[in-house]
């Protein structure tokens, strides 16, 4: 179980305040890009400059659809919508925003809008398999519901091309989690020494 303390920051009581506390480790997003050279590259640029992000329309349907999708999630696998910013205990550079957590921390939830429908968890993009297992290092648990809707264009605008999500589960593992923080120790490396 997670212990009150491991939770950082939240967007909804702070969303500066959630941006800050992601600078003070490496998060779930950043170690997914983080794990390849050209990533690392990418990471490395941008780390420690403003947080600009150039809104697209995917981007807000994604954002606009997430909170629906949370609560489906919540009503098929009994995992509660999460805003929180949480830090793994025994690593406190390891940090994760998963975007649902189970009562007994044992499942967490990634949920993902996308123009292309990946048919299982198996083929789902290696990144966001880089993600889910340091949010599953991070929370200690050992589940991730992973959720994703199908967006079509409709007279340009974003919209649901299903009626609800498909979904699975993915597993911890074990080996990508050990690679991914190896990884996560050099690129802090790298950053301590470009930024502090």
């Amino acid at each position: 179980m997670l212990n009150p303390t491991q939770f950082v920051a939240s967007k909804a009581l702070g969303d500066s305040e959630w941006l800050a506390a992601r600078r003070t480790g490496i998060t779930a997003t950043q170690i997914a890009k983080g794990a390849t050279p050209s990533g690392r590259k990418e990471v490395l640029a941008s780390y420690w400059s403003e947080f600009d992000v150039v809104d697209t329309p995917q981007m807000a349907f994604g954002r606009d659809s997430e909170p629906w999708l949370a609560m489906w999630a919540k009503e098929h696998y009994q995992v509660m919508p999460n805003d929180w910013l949480i830090r793994n205990a025994g690593d406190p550079l390891a940090l994760a925003t998963p975007d649902g957590l189970s009562l007994d921390h044992t499942f967490i939830s990634e949920i993902k809008t996308t123009g292309k429908d990946w048919g299982s968890v198996d083929k789902i993009p290696i990144g966001y398999k880089r993600q889910v297992q340091w949010q599953l290092y991070v929370t200690g648990a050992e589940y991730c519901v992973f959720v994703w809707l199908l967006r079509a264009e409709v007279d340009g605008l974003m919209v649901p091309a299903w009626y609800e999500p498909k979904s699975d589960v993915i597993v911890r593992d074990e080996d990508m989690i050990e690679d991914l923080k190896v990884a996560a120790d050099s690129l802090w490396s790298e950053l301590s020494e470009g930024g502090m």
